[in-house]
Parts: structure tokens; C-alpha cells; sequence
């Protein structure tokens, strides 16, 4: 009985401690991170016959990342007005051969689609890049991209030879066969042309990516740029050991948080594995820490560690 009491009482000034120590701790939070607005075209890319017409459509984000109404002040316009024009309500007509872009602007910020007007239903119309989905790859890696072009019917048209374009080479150039490389972190859009046509924009991004360890922590942790902001996301499956008050930083000291940047509480919102995604503030540059780290501010130990390398 006295071993039970003792027991007892050794556990509850335990649990009174871890519980002080969690109560106790100054809980920073993160500056309020705004993304910028953006605005998402519908369908991407289109083909029709001269004479007929094609209607897009528009969503908007806002500083959130959250669908809103559409804003007042959106303007439409045609890159190419001789084959097509559009209206103020993103209903376009198409008036001659070419290729067009239609684009709505909203302030600093817009949204493009190609459309392209084509004679018959026999001539080329349309271009798709594989892989289409956006594209993650470390400094230095690769991605081999191959294109097809089909007529309005959709029928696959033989022997064409693709242009290949990057709209930022600096960060990620392409060969004459499609081969894009990282030579640096950002992103880039990819664009294969020919005979007058090009394709809708494929995404390349450039990343820093590490395995968590430690306390039985799994998963994966990337650093990357979307729309001019660094995230840190984690992946499907991520996981750390449950304990009071996680909370994840980005460092350059593995076994510490001191001299730390707090991305986000990780505890406090109920999850503590699965995909995740945080802003991380704007004054810290995606090559700065090397390590994602979840800390335990109740027990200050380390709970789980992503090295990007250097």
C-alpha cells in the first residue's frame, strides 16, 4: 500500500510539473504571413473553329488563399485581337487563324489562358506536355519533359518538332529534348511550341527536402516557393511522438532552438502528423536554416529533425 501511495505521489508531481512547464512557456507565435492575391483562369488553354466562341471563367483568391467573390475592376483582354476578342464577362470569339492569349487583369495581378482559333478540324490545335503536374526537384535535378499535338477532334497529328521555353531560365533551363535542370531555387513555368501553337504552362519547382528522425518521427519536410511566398510543408506521412506543447522551428542547430526561427504550435491545433503546410515569415530566405525541427517546449528536447543538407 505504501509503494502504491508513494507511486502515486511521485506521479502527480511529475504531471504537475510537465503540466507547469506547458502552462508556463511563452508561446510565440509566428508574424501573420499574407499571401498575395491571385487570380485562377478556366479552362487554361482551348481551341475552337473561326466564328464560334468559348466562354472562361474566373476564380479568385484572397490575401488568405481563400475563394472570394470576384472583385469589381476586372479587365479582360486578347493578346491578339485578330483572332479572337473577349468580352468583359470572359466570353471570347474567335475571328481569324492564330493563336491568342486571353488574360483578366485585377489590379497587379492576373490570370492567362491560350486560345488558340484554328481553319478545320484536321489542323494542329492543341499542345499537352507530360508530365502536366507540377513538377518538385532538387538543386541540380532534372525533369525529362515529352509534348503531343492533336487536332480539335483530338486525334494525335505525327512528325512535329517542339520548341522548348522556360519563362525563368535562370532557375530552371530546358535542352532542345525537354530536359529541364535546377540551378536554382524557385520556380519556373514550361512552355513547348510549334507551327505557331504553344502550350499551356507547366510548373517546375525547385525545393529543399529531408527525412525527419528522432523520437519516433517519420515523414518528409520541403521547403519550397509558391507565388512568391516560402512554405514548409510536411508529407502524408509525417508523424512525431505525441507529447505537450510541439512546436515547429526552422534552425541551423539540430539539437536546440535557441537562435530558431518558430514556423507554427504544432500541438495546439490537434494534428501533429499528415500533410501540413506553413508560411514561413518573409524575412527568411528558403537557403538560411538547414533543419526543420520539431521541439517539445514542455520537457526542451528535441522531438523531431528534417536535415535539408546544405
Amino acid at each position: 500500500m505504501l509503494k502504491k501511495l508513494c507511486s502515486a505521489i511521485l506521479f502527480g508531481v511529475i504531471l504537475s510539473s510537465c503540466t507547469k512547464k506547458a502552462s508556463e512557456a511563452d508561446i510565440v507565435l509566428p508574424p501573420v504571413v499574407t499571401i498575395p492575391e491571385r487570380l485562377e483562369i478556366t479552362p487554361t488553354t482551348s481551341s475552337i473553329l473561326i466564328g464560334q466562341t468559348s466562354q472562361f471563367t474566373l476564380t479568385f483568391y484572397n490575401s488568405l488563399g481563400v475563394i472570394a467573390a470576384l472583385p469589381a475592376g476586372i479587365v479582360w483582354s486578347s493578346s491578339n485581337t485578330g483572332s479572337a476578342s473577349v468580352s468583359q464577362t470572359g466570353l471570347v470569339t474567335a475571328i481569324g487563324l492564330g493563336q491568342t492569349n486571353i488574360k483578366a487583369t485585377y489590379n497587379n495581378i492576373s490570370a492567362t489562358a491560350i486560345l488558340s482559333v484554328v481553319v478545320n478540324n484536321n489542323t494542329l490545335a492543341n499542345i499537352t506536355i507530360t508530365p502536366a503536374a507540377t513538377q518538385e526537384i532538387l538543386l541540380n535535378g532534372t525533369v525529362n519533359f515529352s509534348a503531343m499535338g492533336t487536332n480539335l477532334a483530338g486525334s494525335v497529328i505525327s512528325g512535329l518538332t517542339f520548341n522548348w521555353t522556360s519563362d525563368a531560365s535562370s532557375i530552371v533551363p530546358l535542352n532542345s529534348a525537354g530536359v529541364g535542370t535546377g540551378l536554382a531555387y524557385g520556380s519556373a513555368n514550361i512552355i513547348a511550341s510549334t507551327n505557331g501553337i504553344q502550350s499551356a504552362p507547366t510548373m517546375v519547382q525547385v525545393i529543399r527536402r529531408g527525412n525527419f528522425v528522432g523520437q519516433n518521427s517519420a515523414g518528409m519536410a520541403k521547403l519550397k516557393i509558391e507565388n512568391g511566398t516560402l512554405k514548409l510543408q510536411t508529407s502524408s506521412t509525417f508523424s512525431v511522438a505525441i507529447a505537450p506543447d510541439l512546436r515547429m522551428y526552422l534552425t541551423n542547430t539540430p539539437t536546440t532552438n535557441v537562435g530558431a526561427v518558430q514556423i507554427a504550435p504544432l500541438s495546439t491545433t490537434g494534428q501533429t502528423s499528415g500533410v501540413r503546410s506553413w508560411n514561413v515569415p518573409g524575412n527568411v530566405a528558403i537557403t538560411q536554416y538547414r533543419y526543420a525541427l520539431v521541439w517539445c517546449a514542455a520537457f526542451g528536447g528535441v522531438y523531431g529533425l528534417a536535415d535539408f543538407g546544405l
